[in-house]
């Protein structure tokens, strides 16, 4: 039973570490929290089933909703985040917050309210080993979220433009002092953020169904693993998430369901009343 609920944990794991790392990016960025990033997957789930049901492979439709849903993090950054010019955190956190409303509001209106059902991804049939049931599922969220967080390492590290987006969140001023166009790696780094998300939906969609308030609860649990991790580096974000997701399925299997989010959010609370910095404090140096 520890195993299976083992898994079952980094399975959830893996999707709030693809919100969180989101959500890190975005505040180390530009110093704001995205309230609105957990309805980013929402609307990110029904592209995917819309472009699915007018005829469009699966994977085909999962490419095209990641591709969109980062044209729409760029679209949000430039024309409504940019405008407040990041100067005032109350103003960005309110921007969010109406975003969020207008995102679930125009999501009821073109796809409804009811929930509806999201085609499997992977197979679904389970494979016993010694009585240990592992979902194909189950493998392919963590395979998949541990090459995106690879992927992106690679991409701060080892390319110019990651680099550049990496000096811009460390300090922007004297990023820009040296030639850094500032504005163009907050552009990017909202892009990168809802394309994570979008990849977050279309793997937490097929679990559940697609309703228009999925995101909620996922968005709380993604600033819950952000904060674990300390709000310092997408490491922290990533081991955030599977700290929660483990915490969640422990206490799903040995204590109730029902409790599950109650149990998950009183360890957050217990881990910061004795650390506050969260659980990797060396992140908060380190930006991204």
């Amino acid at each position: 039973m520890f195993l299976q609920q083992l898994l079952n944990g980094l399975t959830m794991g893996s999707i709030y570490a693809l919100l969180a790392i989101g959500v890190t990016m975005i505040f180390k960025a530009m110093g704001m929290l995205n309230v609105a990033h957990g309805d980013t997957i929402m609307v990110a789930t029904f592209i995917a089933l819309t472009l699915y049901n007018i005829g469009a492979p699966l994977w085909i439709a999962i490419a095209g909703t990641i591709v969109l849903t980062a044209i729409l993090g760029l679209c949000l950054e430039k024309y409504i985040y940019r405008k407040l010019e990041f100067g005032s955190f109350v103003n960005l956190l309110i921007a969010t917050l109406g975003v969020s409303f207008t995102l679930r509001n125009s999501s009821i209106v073109l796809w409804g309210a009811e929930p509806q059902l999201f085609p499997p991804i992977f197979s679904t049939v389970p494979i016993d080993i010694n009585g240990l049931l592992i979902l194909p599922q189950s493998i392919g969220i963590i395979v998949i979220s541990i090459l995106a967080v690879v992927l992106l390492q690679v991409f701060f590290y080892k390319t110019k433009m990651g680099k550049s987006m990496r000096a811009a969140a460390t300090d922007a001023e004297a990023a820009s002092m040296l030639g850094i166009n500032v504005s163009q790696t907050r552009f990017l780094t909202f892009g990168i953020s809802a394309g994570f998300a979008a990849v977050a939906g279309v793997l937490l969609a097929p679990m559940f169904y697609a309703t228009v308030d999925m995101g909620v609860m996922v968005g709380l649990k993604a600033f819950a693993a952000a904060i674990l991790g300390s709000f310092g580096s997408v490491r922290g974000a990533m081991a955030g998430g599977i700290i929660l997701g483990v915490v969640e399925a422990l206490s799903s299997g040995y204590i109730s369901s029902a409790y599950r989010d109650v149990i998950a959010f009183c360890v957050l609370f217990f881990i910061l009343y004795f650390k506050p910095t969260g659980l990797f404090v060396k992140g908060v140096e380190q930006k991204l």
